[in-house]
Order: C-alpha cells, then sequence, then structure tokens
C-alpha cells in the first residue's frame, strides 16, 4: 500500500471494527499503524495501534447510524489516550481500562503513540450478566494488579490466541472472558467457571502473602482490592479445608514461628515479631501459637536451636537493628 494511503485505510478499518465515528485526516506522509479484529456473534475483539496523534469523536449523527448498542472495554496496552465523556475527560495510561457506552457522545485524543485493546459487548449481553454495569461507565480502572490484572493478561492472551483456537473452542472462551470481566467490575452473581476460579485463588493468595504483616488485610480488604463481595471471596476457599481468616492466621504464625528462631532476630521481643506479622493483641497471638504448635512463642524460641543461618529468614524491614518502614 503507499505510504500516503496508509492513514485512509486504516480510518476505515477502525471504524468498520469500532462503530461509527468522524476521525478527522492528518497530514502525513505515512501511517504504519496496525488494526486486528477477530469477531464472534455479536462480540467484537480488536487490537490496533497509533504511531502518531489522532482524534476522533462520536456525536448524535454517528450514534444513529448503528444498529445495536454496545457496551466497550477499552484497555491502553501502550502509551496513552484522554476520552472525553460530556462535562469530564478521563486519561487513561498503560495499563489502565474504561467501560465506554455507544449511546452516549464521546471524543478521543491518542498520545504520540498507542497500541488499544477493545472487547465490544453488545449492551443487552452485558446488562443481562451484570444488571447494574451502567454505573461503571466511565470510570478508570487499573489493570495492573488483582482481579483487573487478571483480567488484562487473559485478554492480551486472547487477542493473541485467538487464532490458534479450535472453532468449537473460541465461544466458550469469550464466555469465560465475561465471566472474568464480571469478576473485575464487581458485578458477578456468582463465582466463574472452575479455571478462573483457581486463577482468582492464587491471585488471593499471592497477595495474602505479600500483606501478611498489615494489620488490616482480612476478608473486607480482600473483597475491596479485587472488587469482589465478601461471599465470593470466601467461596473461593471453599473445598481447601480452611476459611480465609484461618489461613490469613497460619501463615502468620508461620512467619513468627519462623523468625522466634532466626540468629538475626534474637534479641527482639516476642510482641515486636508478633506485632511485625499482624498481631495486633499478644494474648491472643500467643493463645493462637500455642493451639497451633502445643507450646508459647517463648517455649518454642527457648527450647529450639538458633537458626544456622544468620540472615536468611530475616523479617523484611527490620535490618542492622533499626527498624525500616516502607511507604508504598
Amino acid at each position: 500500500m503507499r505510504p500516503d494511503r496508509q492513514f485512509e485505510a486504516w480510518r476505515e478499518v477502525i471504524v468498520d471494527a469500532h462503530l461509527s465515528w468522524d476521525i478527522p485526516k492528518i497530514d502525513c506522509e505515512s501511517f504504519p499503524a496496525s488494526m486486528r479484529q477477530h469477531r464472534l456473534g455479536g462480540l467484537r475483539l480488536t487490537d490496533c495501534t497509533a504511531p502518531t496523534r489522532v482524534t476522533g469523536m462520536r456525536g448524535r449523527a454517528q450514534i444513529a447510524r448503528d444498529d445495536e448498542a454496545y457496551l466497550t472495554v477499552v484497555m491502553i496496552a501502550e502509551g496513552s489516550e484522554t476520552l472525553g465523556l460530556g462535562d469530564h475527560e478521563v486519561h487513561l495510561t498503560e495499563g489502565m481500562f474504561m467501560l465506554w457506552d455507544s449511546t452516549r457522545p464521546m471524543a478521543f485524543a491518542t498520545g504520540e503513540h498507542l497500541r488499544q485493546m477493545s472487547l465490544l459487548i453488545p449492551e443487552a449481553e452485558l446488562l443481562r450478566r451484570m444488571p447494574r454495569v451502567r454505573d461503571l461507565v466511565g470510570r478508570p480502572m487499573g489493570g495492573l494488579h488483582g482481579a483487573g490484572g487478571l483480567f488484562m493478561d487473559h485478554f492480551r492472551s486472547l487477542i493473541r490466541r485467538f487464532d490458534e483456537l479450535p472453532a468449537a473452542s473460541r465461544e466458550p472462551a469469550l464466555h469465560a472472558t465475561l465471566d472474568l470481566l464480571g469478576v473485575c467490575l464487581g458485578g458477578q452473581p456468582e463465582l466463574p467457571p472452575p479455571r478462573l476460579r483457581q486463577l482468582m485463588h492464587q491471585q488471593v493468595q499471592s497477595h495474602i502473602e505479600k500483606h501478611l504483616a498489615d494489620p488490616a488485610l482480612g476478608i473486607a480488604s480482600l473483597a475491596g482490592h479485587f472488587r469482589m463481595s465478601e461471599r465470593n471471596i470466601h467461596k473461593l476457599f471453599a473445598g481447601t479445608g480452611t476459611t480465609v481468616s484461618a489461613h490469613i492466621r497460619d501463615r502468620r504464625l508461620a512467619m513468627c514461628r519462623r523468625d522466634l528462631i532466626s540468629c538475626s532476630l534474637r534479641a527482639r521481643h516476642v510482641s515486636e515479631i508478633a506485632h511485625h506479622w499482624g498481631f495486633t493483641d499478644l494474648s491472643h497471638f500467643s493463645k493462637a501459637f500455642r493451639a497451633a504448635y502445643g507450646m508459647s512463642p517463648s517455649e518454642w524460641r527457648a527450647q529450639t536451636p538458633v537458626d544456622a543461618a544468620p540472615g536468611a529468614d530475616q523479617i523484611p524491614g527490620m535490618q542492622g537493628g533499626v527498624h525500616v518502614t516502607r511507604q508504598s
């Protein structure tokens, strides 16, 4: 294709894939962009790039040309984009995503370079799954951590490998994507299928391990972080032989048990170690420790040989005799 025709061709494909838009022509000698799309039923998956700043808008005229209403998840894989929604703007950068409504006017302006992935979902389909999903339209969300990160990773992989899927597997894969989107948006009535439950369980466990020292870690903070109901957080642990609270307590006790016999922490009082790992009540900690290990923390420390590998299991943030406060 001639370089001076690249922008026109890209614009035509974008409008075909993303509904009707008014995208002004830009003066450029070439426009080395890309665009991939997949369609199945009413769902559309797109992956597009723009090598320079592009603007566009959807007004009443463009909206009237569309035969069906869509709710679209816009994900920024690289670069940035500013979306104008009525009287306010939303600036999305790499790793962020947002839901927009095709029945409402909108404008966009890309940064100097953009890679954007989108999932266009018929409005009726998404409202059937998440009746209150419209409340989330226009709200920027993070896709680097928690359920948002899980959804972004899944969607990137789906876009990349869609052509490899057998025809019979494509529709189930897209329905699993919508289930995971429901988890991410916090609007799902029930948990997603088993494979996604397993992935979510792994994400929750990883988050717990990283935040054991936070006294606020618990079912409420997990539900808030992963945008899930407390009931569904509890369900993730069903069949594991433990509960969320018991898992957190047992992991904290294990860390305390380890650090009580660490050579580098020998001078630390039992209460300091307990407090570091999220126990705010020393009496409760002592009772829980005895129930788990059959002896008090002091008895465990007194009768167990000093760790032969000094510093190998030192508490993060308690180094060289100075307590270091880490800020995120």
